[in-house]
């Protein structure tokens, strides 16, 4: 092939022999052009199928489509038909969530320094989406964490932890009483939405004041304020009547939520409070679902049928709640059983809408 020429009137042009191959191979070059552009594209194709797992929608959780993967969660296809009369889309699942409560038993230093203590604690947690911890007792305040260390070795969860309760009132207040609580909680499922209130106890009612904080579940943001305390076992009937303050308090506390659960070690059974006493309380009428049953085993002594650990939801119940519970005996940390419900992780009036 030449190169260019000089023209008649002194412009550099291509030779005869160049434009006589281009316009001779005009099909050719067509066909080629063609190929060229899907050989372009598949490339593109290729390249999104390697790199669509490093993508950050990968991340995303995404809705599980097919029911029969939690199949727990349905006794029959009669249930699964209520509930999508109840709003949910064809195709969706309600999906649960797995909210817990455990007395850890005088978990301090000498507990934390116990190192086949701390796994077993946190083996039991990460087995929940969220779990509150009554009975947390050091001052320096490193229990807590290095507990929260323990579970992130198998999993990461967040912590809201508390002040340390029981020195709000002069004439209940002691060293020996004193304890923290704290929310041990999945971030693969669970966030928290802040970082908790104390009940202001201005009435001296209780001898720990509650605490509360609110969450959402990551997948179909269902809120929630969970509430929990330790109830002294020498005044249980007159803290546990108290509770319709707390209940109120925290209405107040979170305008705009319909989910309140309280829970923890309420001492509410056998010896401390008769489900006679118990059933004269405002906190045991139609506007409270105590989930645990009275006479439920919350203690891991193999002769004893006392539901110390309650679980309460206030106004009138609440439409996630499953309506399963269970407790984990199964424990050599405590002489406390876990407590646990599961509660739907879709709002119900956000998928009524």
């Amino acid at each position: 092939m030449s190169g260019p020429v000089m023209s008649s009137d002194d412009f550099w042009q291509p030779s005869t022999e160049k434009q006589t191959l281009s316009l001779g191979n005009e099909g050719t070059l067509r066909w080629l052009h063609l190929g060229f552009g899907f050989g372009i594209a598949s490339v593109c194709v290729a390249l999104m199928l390697v790199l669509a797992p490093f993508s950050p929608v990968a991340d995303i959780v995404e809705k599980v489509s097919d029911c029969s993967e939690n199949p727990s969660l349905f006794s029959s296809d009669e249930e699964l038909s209520v509930l999508n009369e109840s709003g949910i889309r064809d195709g969706d699942c309600l999906h649960d969530l797995e909210i817990a409560s455990w007395n850890v038993k005088r978990f301090g230093p000498s507990g934390a320094e116990d190192e086949a203590r701390v796994a077993e604690m946190a083996g039991k947690i990460s087995n929940y989406d969220i779990v509150a911890v009554q009975e947390i007792k050091d001052i320096q305040q490193t229990a807590p964490y290095i507990l929260q260390d323990g579970i992130d070795e198998i999993s990461e969860f967040g912590m809201v932890l508390s002040n340390r309760t029981g020195a709000f009132c002069e004439n209940k207040s002691s060293s020996q009483i004193s304890e923290q609580y704290a929310f041990y909680y999945d971030v693969k499922t669970i966030k928290s939405l802040d970082s908790g209130n104390h009940y202001p106890n201005n009435d001296c009612e209780y001898t720990r004041e509650p605490f509360a904080a609110r969450f959402v579940s990551v997948e179909f943001n269902h809120t929630f304020v969970l509430i929990t305390l330790h109830i002294d076992p020498d005044d249980v009937l007159n803290e546990t009547e108290a509770l319709v303050n707390v209940f109120e308090w925290a209405k107040f506390q979170y305008p705009g939520e319909d989910d309140f659960i309280l829970l923890g070690d309420l001492n509410a059974d056998c010896s401390y409070a008769r489900s006679s006493e118990l059933d004269e309380l405002a906190i045991r009428n139609e506007d409270y679902q105590w989930i645990i049953p009275d006479g439920t085993n919350t203690n891991t002594a193999e002769s004893s049928s006392c539901a110390y650990d309650r679980m309460i939801i206030g106004d009138g119940g609440s439409d996630e709640y499953l309506g399963s519970f269970s407790t984990d005996c199964e424990v050599e940390a405590s002489d406390h059983c876990i407590i646990s419900a599961r509660f739907s992780s879709h709002e119900s009036s956000a998928v009524s809408n």
